[in-house]
């Protein structure tokens, strides 16, 4: 949620936070990037991490799906030129299939793969990095440090793929164009056929037809499904079926020269395990990260171990409610705490007590209690993590509104309950002027086939006692089959008939989505001031996820606890400051003395 105006102590906390690269909520992109990466699925629920996961052949083909996806990766890759600073991972490779470097099926299977996860903070890049690691992690592979924030091409980069048939000079001059050494070359080539192999109706003249009446022959590098360095013993030891080695036409024996190309010496090393996993760890690393020189990738996406998610101030059956949901990360083999109460807490927004000023709180109690599969994630499931979710539905006071969230965790079990609260700041629910509404939104698929498209009518509520000269709302989706061009644009809102709800008047849009992830930014001018609504899904409307009531509501008080923010906000901004202070001089403590002047 995203308002113009802040308050004097959240700004303070986000200049630390950015001098300390902190994680601070709200965090959209971060979020979004460290669901899919750690919980293997969208927001939805549809899984990427399970098409994989564990360690899966394709049925269809019985190639390994993870090498598909390593291969599609470095093959978008390879169009990067580290000193002219273009290229690299930016999803041109969609639109680079007709090509001859290209060639098999499971180039167009793994973009099939990744077609419907990307949204406004998640690029078609991004889904293919997080896939990568999800194959490497998911086969036994080192977990690589992953970081989000790619741009999209949409068009096609130069060519520059190498292909078998190339001599040893062009290809180390193509590793060297992309950034890498001679000896990093050999290395990454081993740490790429460690999975898949070569099918012959890609590549006939290096495979042979099958001779068992199958429908295609398909032969792998090192003849297990496992990320290890069978690729490199089984070449040194002479028991190789590489068929990048063993092909009786030396002209295509590509692996052989590459990995001959400095007398085996970057080969012998390799044949060490953890040499082989670290080595494999940092170029593969470096080669998901390749990106053109005017983009800046995110800081790591860690776990978090405690996450806010789907936080929404909304109408809800005629009523003003606000839904959360909050993720805590647990040991996988850790039983489910029975005794553990999880409970919500918020400061109203204005009436008699508004941002805990009397130093009372409300407080409810989750609705739905979730403990997830711990094989979501290959990532989180190799870190042994698992995660419990409650969910909180709870009513709200339409002249009181809410301003700011947290939480307490009691385990049951004597010891002093953990509270998660920002940094202590509270989670802000930075505006309540603008809301979206999906309990009166709508969406119905119209056509049949390639031409099916969602129909939205979409509602937005804004108060009443506001006087909007505009309501609009920005619509986003990149989830466009074949990977046709992002649907980006703003939509002006028109009055509705709907009478007015808890303090609400609404108004409707109409849109028409090819794509699988519509998101939109609700937006309301008012006097200068325009406040907006960030990054709203719209799966919800295609689901029938279940009503639930609103939890019984306490009033508690705080004048005691660790959470009153309100009270701690003082001196945690005479702590902040100290720190600009040291950390960055005076400088920036003017600067932020006159932001919060202004």
């Amino acid at each position: 949620m995203y308002t113009i105006r802040f308050p004097a102590f959240l700004l303070v906390c986000s200049l630390a936070a950015w001098g300390a690269q902190a994680y601070q909520w709200p965090s959209p992109q971060y979020d979004a990037l460290e669901t899919l990466l750690y919980e293997g699925r969208r927001s939805d629920g549809s899984n990427l991490a399970s098409t994989q996961h564990p360690c899966k052949n394709r049925g269809s083909t019985k190639s390994s799906i993870g090498g598909e996806w390593l291969r599609l990766a470095y093959h978008d890759v390879a169009t990067h030129d580290a000193q002219k600073g273009t290229g690299g991972l930016d999803a041109s490779i969609a639109f680079e299939l007709n090509r001859t470097e290209n060639a098999g099926a499971g180039m167009s299977s793994s973009l099939s793969d990744f077609s419907t996860y990307s949204s406004k903070y998640i690029s078609r890049a991004d889904v293919i990095a997080i896939g990568s690691t999800f194959a490497v992690a998911s086969c036994g592979g080192p977990i690589l440090r992953y970081r989000g924030g790619r741009v999209d091409a949409l068009e096609a980069d130069i060519t520059g793929v190498p292909l078998p048939e190339q001599d040893l000079a062009t290809h180390t001059a193509m590793f060297q164009r992309q950034g890498f050494t001679p000896e990093e070359m050999i290395a990454l080539v081993a740490c790429g056929h460690t999975l898949g192999g070569v099918r012959n109706s890609d590549h006939p003249a290096i495979v042979p037809p099958p001779t068992d009446g199958s429908a295609d022959n398909f032969v792998t590098f090192d003849g297990t499904k496992e990320f290890d360095n069978a690729v490199v013993t089984q070449y040194l030891d002479g028991t190789t079926t590489n068929p990048l080695v063993t092909v009786a036409n030396t002209t295509l024996a590509s692996d052989k020269r590459i990995f001959d190309s400095d007398n085996q010496v970057t080969m012998r090393a390799l044949a060490a395990p953890e040499t082989f996993t670290n080595t494999c760890g940092t170029l593969l690393e470096r080669m998901l990260n390749l990106v053109p020189s005017s983009v800046t990738l995110t800081e790591e996406i860690t776990l978090l171990p405690a996450k806010v998610s789907t936080a929404q101030l909304t109408i809800e059956r005629d009523q003003l409610v606000f839904k959360v949901s909050f993720r805590l990360v647990v040991p996988v083999d850790a039983k489910t705490n029975s005794n553990r109460v999880v409970t919500l807490l918020w400061c109203d927004r204005s009436g008699p007590n508004p941002n805990c000023d009397n130093l009372h709180a409300k407080s409810a109690l989750p609705v739905q209690k979730i403990v997830d599969q711990p094989d979501s994630s290959p990532v989180t499931q190799r870190l042994n993590k698992n995660f419990n979710n409650y969910r909180f539905v709870v009513p709200i006071n339409q002249d009181e509104s809410i301003s700011k969230f947290w939480f307490t965790v009691d385990e049951g079990d004597g010891s002093k309950p953990t509270t998660h609260d920002n940094g202590g700041n509270g989670y802000p629910i930075q505006q309540d002027n603008v809301l979206f509404v999906p309990g009166k939104s709508k969406v119905a698929l119209v056509g049949l086939g390639e031409t099916t498209q969602r129909h939205f009518d979409l509602v937005a509520a804004v108060k009443t006692s506001l006087a909007p000269s505009r309501v609009y709302m920005s619509i986003f989706d990149s989830a466009t089959p074949n990977y046709e061009p992002p649907l980006k644009a703003d939509l002006t809102m028109n009055l509705s008939s709907i009478s007015p709800i808890a303090g609400y008047t609404f108004y409707t849009a109409v849109v028409e989505d090819i794509g699988a992830q519509l998101t939109i930014d609700l937006h309301a001018d008012v006097g200068g001031t325009t406040y907006t609504e960030d990054y709203q899904p719209t799966y919800t409307l295609d689901s029938n996820i279940p009503y639930s009531p609103p939890s019984t509501v306490t009033t508690i008080d705080i004048s005691h606890s660790s959470s009153n923010t309100k009270n701690d906000a003082s001196s945690h901004t005479r702590t902040i400051l100290h720190s600009i202070y040291t950390n960055f001089g005076i400088g920036l403590l003017a600067l932020y003395i006159g932001l919060w002047i202004l």
